[in-house]
């Protein structure tokens, strides 16, 4: 039987296995995290796995502790839960890797000169509709062009903190000791980038009645023949992108299992900053061994 091991584990042995063989049951597997340095010590994150987690290991484990060089259980809570933080980092950049890689290959600034299109063609759309009902789609066209220039900053700030995590990330993955200091900085670019992607989405949200309004002051002129040739080009890329916009504010609201907009933009605004030390406070209560074995202090 093989198990996918997540690159940070492997088999653990001599002192990391020794000492917590005796809590292993049946045909149970032990595995150990690669060296992580706190406070100049080293130390490692030992699980114990089920047989049957096959696919990925991750935080898996049944239970785990933290083992020091010398093979003793680590009984500090703090020490291991700054151990833990450390691995359920890696957890989380090995989960969003493809999301990474993806938002690398955004391109920002593609919006820039929508915005420039949207301002002009908006000009000729209100000139034709007069001073009353012009002025208030200009509020709609404003709220369009806000979205997309905090798009644009938004993304460049994703984009920066992406590749800095994927270039940490591949050192990471060479297998040397993690050192703390290198690993909380990483942490706070992960946790940055996840906030800016947030930041996103709810701009998107919060963006609905001035991306529908806008579609539709844009459809109105094409079907009364407001534009020039030229013109009717640039309005029917902008129209494609407001549909595309509506397609990704859909998936936004699937992928937090909302029903309806104002759902999903409440779950944005009340989505937990800290996730990492959120799960690895969940994982401390539920799986550390030595408060299963009723050792903690």
């Amino acid at each position: 039987m093989t198990i996918k091991l997540l690159w940070i584990m492997s088999p653990a042995k001599g002192v990391f296995k020794t000492a917590v063989a005796p809590f292993k049951r049946g045909f149970q597997q032990i595995y150990m995290s690669t060296d992580l340095i706190i406070d100049g010590e080293s130390y490692r994150l030992v699980g114990i796995y089920p047989v049957s987690v096959l696919l990925r290991m991750e935080t898996n484990f049944g239970q785990f502790v933290v083992v020091d060089q010398a093979g003793r259980l680590v009984s500090d809570r703090n020490l291991t839960r700054r151990c833990l933080r450390m691995y359920q980092l890696i957890v989380t950049l090995d989960n969003n890797a493809g999301y990474l890689k993806k938002n690398l290959t955004a391109a920002p600034h593609s919006f820039v000169p929508i915005i420039q299109y949207v301002e002009r063609l908006g000009n000729q759309v209100r000139e034709r509709l007069g001073p009353e009902a012009g002025e208030a789609a200009q509020i709609h066209l404003d709220g369009y062009k806000e979205y997309l220039q905090k798009g644009v900053e938004l993304g460049d700030r994703i984009i920066s903190a992406g590749k800095d995590i994927m270039r940490r990330l591949e050192t990471i993955k060479e297998g040397k000791p993690l050192l703390e200091q290198e690993m909380s900085l990483l942490d706070k670019t992960m946790l940055d980038f996840m906030d800016d992607s947030r930041k996103r989405v709810l701009i998107l949200l919060e963006s609905h009645t001035a991306r529908v309004e806008t579609k539709r002051l844009f459809v109105k002129a094409l079907a009364n023949q407001w534009f020039g040739t030229d013109e009717k080009k640039l309005v029917r890329s902008v129209v494609a992108l407001l549909e595309h916009s509506f397609q990704m504010e859909q998936m936004s609201i699937h992928e937090r299992r909302a029903q309806t907009l104002a759902q999903a933009i409440w779950t944005v605004k009340n989505e937990v900053h800290d996730f990492i030390g959120k799960h690895t406070d969940e994982l401390l209560q539920q799986k550390w061994l030595l408060v299963a074995e009723g050792k903690s202090r």
